[in-house]
């Protein structure tokens, strides 16, 4: 897919002409489209020449390889009329963008938001390992190829963009210069707040990707005990468009995000702003966000019996989940009031002009 900018058409009215190449993008859900989104937005509204090209839609139908070669030649296409490729990811899009850009020799650089052949290698390999874990321990084929590939996509990228410094050090793990990175908090659009309605249930809200490391199994088998003590609650989890997650953040009483795995959450900033008390692991990049019992309060990743306290602490104390819901609202104003999209553009006008 290609978004705004016809193909056929030259740039004519931007400061850059950028190329976003990205694998997934709205209606899909999770940290990489929604970055991309957002990030189309406020460079368009720049008055930057904008086009966004999606692997799974451009990729749909194809097998595998078929859909990285035909992905590649819409990249490559584009690129010509392009100053710079942003990419958000390593392998289905990233692959393809980094011959695209040799053979164009027009410079990419890389989002991070996670290690995808960690993520590919549970859900599709078996891997158990959690990412720290993975890292340091050897696989078979399969994986160790994708692991070269990665790695050698992001070490020919101009720089390399992660949003936190856990991802950051991941990124110097598979092998790129410290100095070749660039950490960039995401910063949200906070959710649109309206008039409170009143709530005859307690809602307890957890979003984010039906993947393994989010944890949200834990959280369905926790809640027969949740309800003995709470017969009004009721969980709500698992990937929403947009608009119902803002209707959840609005309704819910507590915000739940159990997981293994983190590089930089969209959601938990997305709950703080909505004042929502916050119950979270210390996972990867929620060390950089979260403080306990101060934005928020922290149980171990599946650990039933420290989520049951938790949850029970913060419905039974009113108190608390005041000073975690003002504290957390201050936290993401810090984060709200950084430059994202200009730190961002500083990096893609410092790779243009390498």
């Amino acid at each position: 897919m290609v978004a705004d900018c016809p193909e056929d058409e030259e740039y004519i009215y931007g400061i850059m002409r950028i190329l976003i190449a990205t694998g997934i993008y709205p209606p899909d859900v999770g940290g990489p489209a929604t970055y991309a989104k957002f990030i189309f937005d406020e460079f368009s509204k720049l008055g930057h020449g904008v086009n966004v090209l999606v692997y799974t839609r451009v990729a749909k139908g194809f097998p595998k390889g078929i859909s990285h070669f035909v992905y590649f030649w819409k990249v490559l296409k584009l690129a010509r009329k392009s100053d710079v490729i942003l990419t958000t990811d390593t392998i289905s899009a990233g692959l393809p963008v980094h011959f695209a850009s040799w053979i164009s020799r027009k410079p990419y650089v890389l989002k991070i938001g996670g290690d995808y052949v960690w993520e590919q290698g549970v859900q599709r390999w078996g891997v158990k390992e959690l990412l720290d874990g993975f890292l340091d321990k050897k696989y078979g084929f399969k994986i160790e190829l994708m692991r070269k590939l990665q790695a050698h996509v992001a070490k020919r990228a101009a720089k390399v963009i992660a949003p936190s410094k856990y991802l950051a050090s991941i990124c110097e793990k598979w092998g790129v210069p410290k100095e070749n990175v660039s950490v960039i908090y995401n910063t949200i659009l906070p959710p649109q707040q309206s008039v409170p309605e009143k709530k005859d249930e307690i809602i307890l809200f957890s979003a984010g990707r039906e993947v393994p490391w989010k944890g949200f199994q834990m959280l369905r088998e926790i809640m027969p005990a949740i309800q003995k003590k709470f017969p009004k609650a009721r969980l709500i989890a698992g990937a929403f468009p947009k608009e119902e997650m803002n209707l959840w953040y609005q309704k819910a009483a507590l915000y739940l995000h159990n997981t293994a795995y983190e590089g930089f959450s969209h959601q938990i900033l997305e709950a703080m702003s909505a004042g929502l008390p916050i119950i979270t692991t210390l996972a990867g990049g929620n060390k950089e966000i979260v403080e306990n019992r101060k934005n928020a309060l922290v149980a171990g990743y599946n650990d039933k019996e420290a989520w049951i306290r938790a949850i029970s602490e913060l419905l039974q104390n009113p108190e608390l989940q005041n000073t975690l819901s003002m504290n957390a609202k201050n936290t993401a104003q810090k984060f709200m009031n950084k430059d994202m999209v200009g730190e961002t553009l500083e990096v893609l006008e410092k790779a243009y002009a390498k």
